[in-house]
Formats: C-alpha cells, structure tokens, sequence
C-alpha cells in the first residue's frame, strides 16, 4: 500500500512578499499532523510526504499513490483544490483531516 501525505502550499501572507525569503526558509513549521499520521499506519506501507512549500506536488507522485492524505488550512484552500482536481482526474481516494477547510465548489 502507497500512502502519500500531502501538505499544501500556503499562499504569501502579502500578496507578492513572502517573510519567509528574509530569513532564508520555504516553510514556518514542519506539518506535524501528517507526520503523525504517518507514524499511525502499518510500517509496511510505504510513505512519501510532500510539503509543496518545499517542493512540488508532481504527477507521477499522486500516481504512485493508492491513497492521499491532506491536511490544510483555510488559506491553503486554492492549493487544496488544485491537489483534489489532480487526484480526481487519476482516480486516487483522498483522505483529508478534520480540522481541514470546508468550502463548496
């Protein structure tokens, strides 16, 4: 079983100025949840974490997967969107946490 855990991106705070750039870091925190749960699955399943302010989210890794876990907030909304549409379009069942964004459409 492939699992992959995907953690969107968030968006710059200020449209076009990322804080982040003046102390030289992609994300202010490591996303904890999803490294939880990635400890509460069977060990032999294998496990890719994709933290999309570090790195993108590629094809070929939603592929690998058979299930895709996310967690996010409300402002990872656009991100969260754009992961659930390439999943979608690959037939991959996704599993979001409980304190993920609710939205329509």
């Amino acid at each position: 079983m492939n699992i992959l855990l995907v953690y969107p991106k968030c968006p710059d705070s200020v449209p076009g100025f990322n804080p982040l750039k003046l102390i030289s870091k992609k994300a202010a925190a490591p996303p904890l949840g999803l490294l939880n749960v990635s400890s509460m699955v069977p060990p032999a399943w294998e496990k890719k974490l994709v933290d999309m302010n570090v790195t993108s989210l590629s094809t070929s890794d939603i592929l690998w997967a058979n299930f895709v876990f996310i967690s996010a907030m409300y402002n990872q909304k656009e991100s969260v969107k754009k992961v659930i549409a390439e999943c979608n379009r690959n037939a991959i069942i996704i599993f979001m946490d409980e304190t993920s964004i609710s939205f329509s459409n």
